[in-house]
């Protein structure tokens, strides 16, 4: 638990991760030109095969783009600090961290949070700016965007703790980089990041379901586009479930991968 008077320090963090990510927001834009290539490139192809009245999962080509506005959005604007935290354990600096007055995952998690918004913000405004002028606007639920952005919240949090949890294998293993691999793999399907998992098949589906994937990019994505109440408390428990079988995970890694440094002599 993280007392009150604990809590500023994070949200310190948290805000010079997103100062310093505002000093290089010229560089942040320049990068943003792959998000473009990739919604031209699906905005051409949902033209053409979903057409004027065709119909994707319930979304049509207008949605499908949009739709595909915000798993992009979610991925690419997911900073790397797991691969600064499995750099740490791999080269021992972590010794010298835990010697420190905060604590290590939750200060990582702050500085995710803080870079995370203003990547976010900023890839947002691009990718809504083209669909916008490709596809037309997108009928938001203004009334019930408070659920929204609670969602997006969680799926942030869920992001982080998967990223941090693999870079944690560094403990035991000398190179994690594969298991990273293999994730982004699994976010491309079960994420649903092209295709909202729904309109998968019945055995994929159940599959995407049972996994965190679903949770993290393509239920806040279709939440955002296709907004139901049904819907909206599938997603939240589902987001609350795994946030809390990945903290456990997490803390549990942490726990056993530091008696090993301390073993070791770190």
């Amino acid at each position: 638990m993280v007392r009150a008077g604990h809590l500023k320090k994070y949200l310190q963090v948290a805000e010079i991760s997103l100062t310093n990510r505002v000093v290089y927001l010229a560089d942040h834009f320049a990068s943003s030109i792959f998000l473009l290539l990739i919604l031209f490139i699906f905005s051409q192809l949902w033209r053409t095969v979903l057409g004027a009245g065709g119909t994707l999962a319930g979304l049509d080509s207008t949605g499908m783009l949009w739709y595909m506005v915000f798993t992009e959005v979610i991925v690419i604007s997911t900073p790397a600090y797991h691969r600064l935290v499995s750099d740490e354990v791999k080269s021992g600096d972590i010794a010298y961290k835990l010697n420190r007055p905060y604590s290590y995952t939750l200060y990582y998690l702050a500085a995710h949070c803080g870079e995370f918004a203003i990547r976010f913000v900023t890839n947002l405004a691009i990718g809504a700016v083209f669909a916008y002028l490709t596809m037309g606007p997108l009928q938001v639920a203004w009334a019930q965007l408070g659920w929204v952005i609670i969602s997006f919240s969680l799926a942030m949090v869920l992001t982080f703790l998967m990223n941090f949890s693999l870079a944690l294998l560094a403990f035991w293993f000398e190179d994690n980089r594969p298991f990273f691999w293999i994730q982004s793999k699994l976010v491309f399907i079960f994420g649903g990041m092209f295709v909202p998992v729904e309109a998968y098949p019945a055995g994929l589906r159940i599959v995407s379901y049972l996994l965190p994937m679903r949770y993290g990019v393509s239920a806040p994505a279709r939440l955002m586009v296709d907004f139901d109440y049904a819907f909206l408390w599938q997603v939240l428990l589902g987001q609350f479930i795994w946030a809390t079988i990945l903290s456990l995970i997490t803390a549990a890694m942490f726990q056993k991968g530091v008696r090993r440094v301390h073993v070791n002599g770190g």
